[in-house]
């Protein structure tokens, strides 16, 4: 088992075995891992078992994606959400990315369905793992099995939450015959995604590093929820506990294509590359020169013979581990209760601090003249410490939901690099497939 302290700095000390092992349970790497398991075996403490790695690996699959490139493989919500905010321009040839990055995305878009259908598979997974551990493992109370999957399908109903428009439905299988669902709305997913991490906490068996995932899950969603300063201090309370050292990851392996770093396998294939001032709204992730977003210049284009390419740094290699929640993020959380006392002076300490304990050496930040000035100041670290983790996105959102900023101020607007101009999408539409659930209505609305 790897150890749940983050290493000094911004790239980790090399791991055998990135995070995800949880108690003295087994991880998705593990080399006694289950294969297929029998039907017959699946209600049985080792079904449930294998269950867990099955969850583990399906929220992986679809928060990275993989290495994949046929049919069966998924761009993963962390690229697909990065092409829509400013993170990430597109550097290859295929139309359905493209419409992602142009903000003009169909409901029909390839793309699209992949993130929608594994996103829903991942959330669907971790919660039938975590009923069947409780129902089969007969040592569930001692173990943290049940509060990690839950806190997974917590995770999913965030990303649905941020990335997507109001308005989807999470359908069920009972007994065989799916159960539609009717759409919810934004704030109706976060307050689901809040009942998951409740019950992850309330879990015999949590232990300290399932707790601190189901804390900054927790204060994750109620920042997305906030809508004055004492929202924003409730966010900070849920995360308070939580050690700076403490991070949840991802993993992935070389060996196989299926759990490969999909952000690694994308963008060294010369078809997602690092954004600068996206459509002259966008932070400037390469020429602010920051060690946090490193990028290597090829010299040359993608695959579409027109976008310069800048290969991310940061996933270096196919089996680079991937944060999912980490003390840095709770850190972020306080800081932003700051922002909004406001106490800006507090803010600035806080982000001094993270800056000088991960990083030594950053220049120290300077506390902001105004209010608009140290919204900006903190959405920037925010961005710069959380680029390519699936935050972006949903903060951009925030920023006009919350912030009252004009949506062409944050989002790329003006004309497109390969023709046309950006569109107007500042989330993901549900895919049309879901027109086949007799409740769905479509989204309710597409506002940030």
């Amino acid at each position: 088992m790897t150890t749940q302290l983050r290493m000094t700095g911004l790239v980790r000390a090399s791991l055998t075995v990135a995070v995800l092992l949880v108690g003295s349970g087994c991880g998705l790497l593990d080399t006694n891992q289950p294969d297929i398991i029998d039907p017959v075996k699946l209600n049985t403490p080792e079904g449930a078992r294998g269950k867990r790695i099955g969850a583990i690996s399906d929220f992986a699959f679809a928060n990275d994606g993989d290495g994949n490139f046929n049919t069966d493989s998924t761009d993963g919500i962390i690229l697909s959400a990065g092409l829509l905010s400013d993170e990430f321009v597109y550097s290859g040839p295929n139309p359905s990315e493209q419409e992602l990055d142009q903000r003009k995305v169909a409901d029909n878009n390839a793309t699209l369905l992949a993130d929608y259908f594994y996103l829903h598979k991942a959330r669907v997974s971790a919660e039938d793992a975590a009923a069947l551990l409780q129902k089969y493992v007969p040592t569930a109370s001692s173990e943290s099995g049940v509060s990690e999957m839950l806190s997974l399908a917590g995770y999913t109903y965030i990303y649905f939450a941020e990335d997507f428009c109001s308005g989807v439905p999470y359908s069920s299988l009972q007994g065989g015959v799916v159960v539609f669902g009717p759409g919810l709305s934004r704030d109706s997913t976060l307050k689901i995604a809040i009942e998951r991490f409740d019950s992850a906490l309330a879990q015999p068996g949590v232990d300290a590093t399932t707790t601190a995932l189901a804390q900054v899950g927790r204060g994750r969603a109620l920042l997305d929820l906030a809508q004055s300063g004492p929202d924003f201090a409730t966010a900070a309370a849920a995360v308070a506990a939580v050690p700076t050292s403490f991070f949840y990851a991802t993993e992935h392996t070389a060996s196989i294509q299926r759990l490969q770093n999909g952000i690694w396998t994308l963008t060294t294939g010369l078809l997602w590359s690092v954004a600068d001032n996206k459509g002259g709204s966008g932070l400037f992730y390469l020429a602010a020169g920051d060690p946090r977003v490193l990028a290597d210049s090829t010299g040359d284009t993608g695959l579409d013979l027109i976008t310069p390419q800048f290969t991310q740094l940061k996933y270096a290699a196919a089996d680079a581990s991937v944060d999912v929640a980490d003390g840095l993020e709770a850190r972020l959380i306080e800081a932003e209760a700051q922002l909004n006392t406001p106490d800006l002076a507090g803010m600035t300490a806080t982000l001094n601090t993270l800056r000088g304990a991960f990083q030594p050496g950053f220049d120290t930040l300077a506390v902001p003249g105004s209010q608009a000035a140290a919204t900006d100041l903190l959405f920037n670290e925010r961005a710069f410490w959380l680029y390519a983790t699936g935050h972006r996105l949903g903060d951009m959102r925030r920023l006009v939901r919350q912030y009252g900023r004009a949506v062409n101020s944050v989002f790329a607007t003006g004309p497109y690099l390969k023709g046309s101009t950006y569109g107007p999408d500042v989330n993901l539409p549900i895919p049309i497939q879901e027109n086949n659930n007799p409740l769905f209505l479509g989204c309710i609305d597409r506002n940030p």
